[in-house]
């Protein structure tokens, strides 16, 4: 297995470098023949964040996105994480907040703490503000 970078991944999707693609489309065929491409969260955080520097409306984002994960010989961490948080990318959610989300709800890890009030307005989510109760740290003995 393989992983490809971040610009590998954009090239494959949007093809608009005519050096580029072609090679990035043979690394990406010899991946999955080799045992698959390794996609993880980070890559796909910072395609859904580079996309949106092109002419595409999120719709077509999120289906480029949806397509890339559910394409055979990709693999990503836990396929079920990565679909909910494109959903919520669907419906205007930042990718990168729904990943942690994703992530911290499957690891009972909640609620995710932030001081982003868009991300706050999700389940799962506190805002953090200057009231936020404190606790003495545990001592190291």
């Amino acid at each position: 297995m393989r992983t490809l970078d971040t610009n590998v991944i954009v090239r494959l999707l949007v093809g608009d470098d005519p050096q580029q693609t072609p090679i990035a489309e043979r690394a990406f065929l010899a991946a999955v023949a080799s045992g698959g491409v390794y996609l993880p969260d980070v890559v796909l955080a910072e395609v859904a964040w580079v996309l949106r520097g092109y002419d595409l409306d999120r719709p077509t984002r999120h289906d480029l996105l949806e397509r890339l994960v559910r394409t055979r010989g990709v693999v990503v961490d836990d396929i079920d994480a990565v679909i909910d948080a494109l959903e919520h990318f669907r419906q205007g959610g930042d990718l990168a907040d729904q990943l942690i989300l994703a992530r911290a709800s499957r690891a009972g890890a909640l609620p995710v703490l932030t001081f982003d009030q868009r991300f706050s307005g999700h389940e799962g989510v506190q805002l953090l503000s200057a009231d936020f109760p404190s606790t003495e740290l545990p001592s190291i003995d």
